[in-house]
């Protein structure tokens, strides 16, 4: 079961490098068009701290800051599993952190975006679940 809990957890690792990846790139290739940022200037100056700012670089800003964030968790997942002895899992606390969070991009991402947020999100806490069951067995 530990085996199987590594293997999941890096599987999740991975698989947040990728979508922040494959994320970054749709947006720099479909969402970073003309036709866009006219709809996104139609909505007018967005009142920010105090600030004014433009309705499209608020979203080019979020946009590539979700991608990077994605990428930096994948990274960071990879390193504590690496640090964590081979023979024990993956700490819970971290799993059930990543849990946490899939829980908000999944019900964010029903409410917001896509049904597919939704799928996203239960795969991913499938993957978290299973080394936070495994350490808590073991604890």
């Amino acid at each position: 079961m530990i085996r199987l809990s590594r293997m999941t957890f890096l599987v999740g690792a991975v698989t947040f490098i990728v979508i922040g990846v494959l994320h970054s790139f749709v947006h720099l290739t479909e969402l970073a068009g003309p036709d866009l940022e006219a709809r996104f200037d139609a909505v007018g100056p967005v009142a920010l701290q105090g600030d004014s700012v433009r309705a499209w670089d608020l979203f080019q800003g979020l946009s590539l800051l979700m991608g990077a964030f994605s990428v930096t968790l994948g990274v960071v997942l990879i390193g504590i599993l690496r640090e964590t002895d081979p023979l024990s899992p993956p700490p819970a606390l971290v799993s059930l952190a990543v849990c946490v969070q899939l829980i908000v991009i999944a019900a964010v991402g029903g409410l917001y975006l896509s049904a597919f947020q939704i799928v996203g999100g239960v795969v991913g806490i499938a993957l978290f679940a299973m080394p936070f069951i495994v350490a808590l067995r073991r604890a």
